[in-house]
């Protein structure tokens, strides 16, 4: 065998001993967010509402408005949706403050004038029986929407107050009403072109708030077909999961807005079974919390939980406290990849 000059091995030693080590693989992937571009969507055709269709959705809301204002009537006006011809995809995310429910349905147009339909429905937050695990059944199937009309003038009409001028040396009296029932509804609609019209209401039912909730609410009754498909137990494919991926990001910026703490907590605890290293970001707003308080102490929990699953890394190992675990993901994960 030949043998090396020793000036040769002995750089070659010197070589070795002074190479940077490796740098350790990241145990927290997170998938990039996608870009968003600057829309280059030239805006639809006024779109209006036939008579017919815009008369229907008037009655509707006048009927169910509660004046704020003694002698006060609702007045309803409507204006460009905004989208064109063609509704490609339906999105509706509903649920109560009470009861434990959240689901999330999107609808897909077809060719032959119907949609496509995959529900996630939520079963974990019930106070009257054990939480299934896991805490989440599907649905899907085909639909027909002949109420769609109705569902985007409900969601482009604008409804305010009229009253009769009060008589002189006269104050006019006003009562406001409310509820203890909290909600959560989103409606959304995207055209073919991938115009976007959405309205959205979480918290409490309210006279104060008919502006915003009661076409909203409309829609969604316009829509029943597509939330109506019964739910099963079954295994999530890869549809189920993009779809969830897709709403706990756009859920995500509103988990500290007042009212949405309930909705917070199911989508975390949704996320420990559906997630994926594109919740990640997400996910690692739910560690650090001053707020020692039920919800984001269960949240946290959850989180936890949830990153465990996902990066197949458990920072619980070795008998750590959530705290601890937290702390140690916030710093894996949160720091910037090396160089």
């Amino acid at each position: 065998m030949k043998r090396l000059p020793s000036t040769t091995l002995a750089l070659g030693l010197l070589l070795c001993a002074t190479a940077p080590a490796a740098a350790p693989a990241k145990k927290c992937v997170i998938e990039p967010a996608p870009t968003v571009l600057a829309s280059t969507i030239a805006a639809a055709p006024c779109h209006l509402p036939s008579k017919g269709v815009e008369q229907a959705v008037r009655t509707e809301i006048t009927k169910r408005f509660r004046p704020v204002h003694e002698g006060g009537a609702a007045a309803v006006a409507f204006s460009c949706d905004g989208l064109g011809p063609q509704v490609r995809e339906i999105t509706i995310e509903q649920g109560g403050g009470h009861g434990g429910s959240l689901s999330i349905w999107r609808a897909l147009r077809r060719a032959d004038g119907k949609y496509d339909v995959r529900g996630i429905a939520y079963r974990g937050g019930s106070m009257v029986r054990p939480a299934p695990n896991p805490p989440f059944e599907l649905a899907s199937g085909v639909v027909a929407l002949p109420d769609l009309a109705k569902a985007r003038a409900a969601l482009s009409a604008s409804v305010s107050e009229n009253w009769l001028p009060t008589p002189p040396n006269r104050s006019r009296r006003m009562s406001f009403s409310s509820s203890t029932h909290d909600f959560h509804l989103v409606v959304r609609l995207v055209d073919g072109d991938g115009r976007v019209l959405e309205r959205r209401y979480t918290g409490y039912e309210d006279s104060r708030h008919q502006d915003r909730t009661l076409g909203l609410e409309l829609a969604r009754e316009a829509l029943t077909p597509m939330t109506s498909l019964a739910t099963a137990r079954q295994p999530p494919d890869a549809t189920d999961q993009a779809l969830f991926v897709e709403r706990f990001n756009s859920a995500a910026p509103h988990f500290d807005d007042q009212f949405y703490w309930w909705v917070k907590e199911r989508y975390v605890d949704l996320a420990r079974y559906l997630g994926t290293s594109a919740t990640v970001r997400g996910l690692l707003t739910r560690l650090a919390t001053s707020k020692p308080g039920r919800s984001e102490s269960d949240t946290r929990a959850n989180a936890v939980d949830a990153l465990a699953r996902i990066t197949g890394w458990d920072a619980r190992e070795g008998g750590a406290s959530v705290e601890d675990a937290a702390a140690r993901y916030l710093a894996e994960c949160a720091a910037p990849p090396a160089p």
